[in-house]
């Protein structure tokens, strides 16, 4: 029911059923204490991606283990977004909500303190563990706080506020890593925790659900271990090769994983994912297309700003502002998505999502050393509407396709796929671009610096500390360390200095050829999406919009 449909009819029969119109005064407040909680998870999942290189300079991380603060973080997520919502409806949503808010705080303490790359992803860790519990706790919040008739409005509310967190995350960050440091970008989230916690304890009111359904423990802990194990595996690909037993058997054992997890959810009498929502092609599709989306929207966001950083040696401010043409146009996205669909459908809009991602990624190959950031919006624009078109429609085709009964779960899985893809997009791509490295810069290395110190070339060539510096944009940190070894060595300075502008240019170079396989399997996986959007019906949703459950753009 719409506020003008309100306001124009006859006055209600009684005052209770008035007072039922309207959303108290307590409902708006549990919306901002719910906006702020929210409001840190996504600040943080955008701020990281302007500190990781910083992140790796200071702490030498290896490609691998930098991957790990973001996928490690994304991985426990996934795995654990719909149990979150089970366990929210045992212990109380309020309580969930603050739990939630509080530890994820914490944790960002911890994340901000840490003094090696393991800890550091031990606390992202633990920071996934909080923030499941944030998203199905605080839209159950609001759910339990408003009425059909204003609910809408409200989480048209909260999602302005995440899509101003989002697309603000990597200026603020760009900020932070410049003029402070790196775990300012951790600790940014405590005020806005600590004001959400006391918000939330003073007008939340509680509510529960005592008769849900059990959790589903083994159901959840073999999917995240099957999750785990095939990215670690992926992930280690880039030190022991695609074709090495360690490579192969981490990705097996994660598929015999998922083996297991499918049959226990086909024995569990109440299992964490409905595999009867599989037998919807529109379902199964569109899960599938979430995943590809992410997959190929994160190796755009992760990798380019190690490009922006290390190869052009932009400061983390400067690299913000490069790719706010994505970021921005990221925001709008949704709404126009949803002009789109009502106009051509959601197969319509998934296809036209596809061939504006294509478009973006065919135009991301050409880019060179100094390609200008005039030359690199075009795609970052296209990347933004490809991408958001491509969400909005795909939850559509999950969510609009699956029962009313099991429209909580389709929601929840959605949800999920979002962040595994995402996991799925760093950890391949990262495993390709280090692949690219190894098998190209030795050899063109020798190639550029044919007449200087060969002794001091082979040591750079095939320096494994070196090629993992390539595979991050070889920044000005690794070359600065380059010039002390050779100086430290016996070499004189100007000797130094012109061999380091030799490995400087071959490493910006491969790290740029890299980038060109990334789009152009990216540019595949685009095709591929818009071939399977074929496959999805344009029907209607099933569910009402004051009904709805929850969709999300989180990246």
């Amino acid at each position: 029911m719409s506020d003008s449909t309100l306001e124009n009819s006859d006055p209600p029969p009684n005052a209770a059923d008035s007072e039922k119109a309207k959303a108290p005064v307590g409902a708006w407040l549990s919306l901002v204490a719910v906006a702020l909680g929210i409001m840190v998870v996504q600040i943080d999942g955008t701020v990281v991606a302007a500190a990781n290189p910083m992140i790796a300079t200071d702490l030498e991380a290896t490609p691998g283990q930098i991957q790990w603060v973001t996928t490690g973080y994304l991985l426990v997520l996934s795995g654990l977004l719909i149990p979150a919502g089970t366990i929210a409806d045992k212990i109380g949503r309020k309580k969930a909500f603050l739990i939630g808010v509080g530890g994820f705080s914490l944790a960002s303490l911890l994340c901000g303190m840490a003094g090696n790359i393991e800890m550091l992803i031990a606390a992202r860790v633990v920071q996934a563990v909080f923030a499941s519990l944030l998203g199905p706790a605080g839209l159950a919040v609001l759910k339990a706080s408003f009425p059909p008739a204003k609910l809408p409005a409200a989480l048209g509310i909260f999602g302005a506020v995440t899509a101003i967190a989002m697309a603000g995350g990597p200026m603020l960050g760009g900020v932070l890593v410049e003029y402070a440091s790196w775990p300012w970008v951790f600790y940014i989230n405590l005020p806005f925790g600590i004001i959400g916690v006391l918000v939330g304890l003073t007008v939340i009111k509680e509510s529960a659900q005592r008769g849900s359904d059990p959790l589903d423990i083994p159901g959840a802990v073999t999917l995240t271990a099957a999750m785990v194990s095939a990215v670690w595996g992926i992930t280690g690909a880039q030190d022991d090769g695609w074709a090495s037993g360690k490579t192969l058997g981490f990705v097996a054992l994660g598929v015999v994983l998922l083996g297991v997890f499918v049959l226990i959810e086909a024995k569990s009498r109440k299992p964490m994912i409905e595999l009867s929502l599989f037998k919807d092609r529109s379902v199964s599709v569109g899960l599938l297309l979430m995943i590809v989306t992410m997959l190929a929207f994160f190796a755009i966001v992760f990798y380019l700003m190690f490009y922006l950083q290390g190869v052009q040696g932009k400061s983390a401010v400067m690299a913000s502002v490069a790719l706010l043409p994505l970021t921005a146009v990221f925001t709008v996205a949704s709404p126009l998505a949803g002009w789109a669909t009502g106009k051509l459908g959601v197969k319509g809009t998934l296809v036209l999502g596809a061939a504006l991602l294509f478009a973006a990624l065919m135009l991301f190959r050409p880019m060179e050393v100094d390609t200008s950031g005039w030359e690199l919006a075009p795609p970052l624009v296209l990347s933004g509407f490809g991408a958001g078109f491509m969400m909005v429609a795909a939850i559509q085709a999950i969510v609009g396709n699956a029962p009313v009964e099991k429209a909580g779960v389709a929601s929840g899985m959605q949800q999920s796929m979002q962040q595994l893809g995402g996991t799925l997009g760093i950890a391949v791509f990262g495993s390709l671009l280090a692949s690219s490295v190894s098998s190209k810069f030795p050899d063109e290395l020798r190639e550029e610096s044919a007449g200087q110190a060969a002794s001091a070339v082979d040591v750079v060539a095939e320096n494994h500390g070196v090629h993992e510096s390539v595979a991050l944009g070889f920044p000005p940190s690794a070359q600065d360390a380059i010039a002390e070894d050779l100086t430290a060595g016996g070499m004189r300075a100007d000797q130094a200095n012109e061999f380091v502008d030799s490995v400087t240019r071959v490493a910006h170079q491969t790290f740029v050829d890299g980038m060109h396989m990334v789009f152009t399997v990216s540019a595949g996986l685009a095709v591929v999406a818009g071939l399977l959007a074929l496959l999805v019906r344009n029907s209607k949703p099933q569910v009402e919009e004051a009904d709805a459950p929850e969709v999300s753009l989180h990246v």
